[in-house]
């Protein structure tokens, strides 16, 4: 049968979480789905763990990004997948794999773009910096009522959106964590129908985190600014 959805998710040197990922998706999504586990490097430490338990899932990708970053992982796992709705999300346990067959619930009802977001009634952000977590949300905040973007969470990676979107936007993100962010701006811009669920996103409690706050903002900016200016020009 094919899947209605493709769950796409960057990997990288995440073989201490990885297991309890695919556990959480294997019990919580109903939808028939396939998973896309994207790594760029054949010697990913995360890679034996899969193969090992590789036979216990029969809906498993694993796909080598020929392209270094996390940008490069999105828009190799975009290129190889067909289904008609993709759901993005991370590998590091901070994203909640119960939301996702909300999320495509809301697409089948007619939504275009749906966005997990902690910053509205019965979302939660658990743990990280405190820093991260007030310029974040000051940020999604201030991008809702500037541009009246449907999303008070437009920075989180965790979103689901129609196949055919992809074909109405050129991405042009190079490093990767602003990628989301440039997505649900061009649709916004494009008049797609954005819509958002809550969700509990929970700090990652092993590994370590490849975010870098410092060296991520101006990539952030420039598609923040991307969607104010475009939006005050339609006026």
């Amino acid at each position: 049968m094919k899947s209605k959805i493709d769950i796409i998710l960057p990997v990288y040197k995440e073989q201490d979480n990885i297991e309890r990922v695919l556990i959480g998706i294997k019990r919580h999504v109903k939808t028939n789905a396939t998973i896309n586990l994207v790594f760029y490097s054949k010697n990913d430490p995360t890679i034996p763990v899969v193969k090992k338990i590789l036979k216990q899932y029969k809906n498993v990708n694993m796909l080598i990004s020929p392209t270094k970053g996390l940008a490069g992982q999105f828009k190799y796992g975009f290129k190889k997948t067909t289904s008609p709705i993709i759901v993005i999300m991370m590998s590091d346990l901070s994203d909640d794999p119960k939301d996702i067959d909300r999320m495509v619930k809301k697409i089948t009802d007619g939504y275009d773009f749906v966005c997990a977001s902690r910053y509205i009634q019965q979302g939660k952000r658990n743990g990280g910096s405190i820093l991260k977590a007030a310029l974040s949300y000051l940020g999604c905040e201030s991008l809702f009522m500037l541009t009246g973007l449907k999303s008070h969470d437009a920075t989180n990676a965790f979103k689901a959106f129609r196949r055919e979107i992809l074909t109405k936007i050129n991405i042009e993100s190079e490093v990767g964590y602003e990628l989301p962010l440039e997505l649900i701006v061009k649709a916004h811009l494009l008049n797609f129908k954005i819509t958002e669920i809550p969700t509990i996103w929970t700090e990652r409690d092993t590994g370590y985190s490849k975010f870098k706050l410092l060296s991520y903002i101006p990539n952030y900016l420039r598609w923040y600014m991307y969607g104010v200016r475009k939006h005050l020009l339609k006026f």
